[in-house]
């Protein structure tokens, strides 16, 4: 089951993945957070659950990246009409990078605004310590739900579990999350939207056609995320322990 809480007004849900043997991930929705105690799920075949649910670790993967060329201030003001070229100096510019451009190709293309990358330096040391944290727990979510860090918790979180800190890794994981939007119990979630968040967007994306939390099935939350018009920018993060399979997290606010 998934859990749920309410943080300034929003309502947040977190997806727990399991860490098996495959790279997988996790996704928090816009207001609650989750128990992170137990990162649960199978071996890497589909998107998992939260908490006591597991479901899965990894949905498709694909191993494109699709970069774009052009360039914006580290804080989402756009130079020209090109993508986002992230003002890193953590060694992650190009992960980054790739991370919010690949949020804003899946989005634009579907006739969604773009999002601003949430950078400064301290929001880059943020987001890496919150990956490097969970990673190290070997726990989804730990430290954005126990407010380890939380000058970049934002209002959702979704989390890339195994999967590697390289542009094409992290990619291969967005994608994967935004392919969610292609199971059953996701074919309603396009209604599920709007400028504000409201009650009843939180109650479509509590349907057995917008399944945020999987009771239906896999969970819908990770793509929710992803495709959400009452955010506005993303923040993307890398562990920083230097090993294969690195953990990667992605805030929105």
């Amino acid at each position: 089951m998934s859990h749920s809480i309410f943080r300034g007004g929003y309502l947040l849900a977190l997806l727990l993945v399991a860490c098996g043997p495959g790279p997988g991930f996790g996704g928090d929705d816009d207001g609650t957070q989750d128990d992170a105690a137990s990162p649960d799920d199978d071996s890497g075949s589909q998107p998992g659950n939260d908490a006591t649910a597991p479901k899965d670790s990894g949905s498709t993967k694909d191993s494109s990246t699709a970069k774009d060329t052009g360039t914006i201030n580290d804080a989402g003001t756009t130079v020209d009409s090109g993508g986002i070229v992230a003002d890193s100096s953590d060694g992650f510019g190009a992960a980054r990078t790739a991370c919010i451009n690949e949020i804003n190709k899946l989005r634009v293309a579907a006739g969604h605004k773009a999002y601003a990358l949430w950078e400064t330096t301290a929001i880059d040391t943020c987001v890496d310590e919150q990956a490097t944290w969970d990673q190290s727990k070997n726990s989804a979510h730990n430290a954005w739900m126990t407010n380890k860090y939380p000058t970049c918790n934002g209002n959702a979180q979704d989390e890339c579990l195994g999967y590697g800190n390289s542009p094409s890794e992290v990619v291969a994981c967005l994608d994967s999350m935004w392919n969610e939007r292609l199971q059953s119990n996701c074919a309603g979630c396009a209604k599920c939207n709007g400028a504000t968040l409201t009650q009843t967007i939180i109650d479509c994306q509590s349907t057995s056609t917008c399944d945020f939390y999987g009771n239906y099935g896999s969970e819908c939350g990770h793509y929710l995320n992803m495709s959400a018009d009452y955010f506005s920018m993303a923040a993307c993060g890398f562990s920083t322990t230097g090993t294969s399979g690195d953990w990667a997290v992605q805030n929105f606010k």
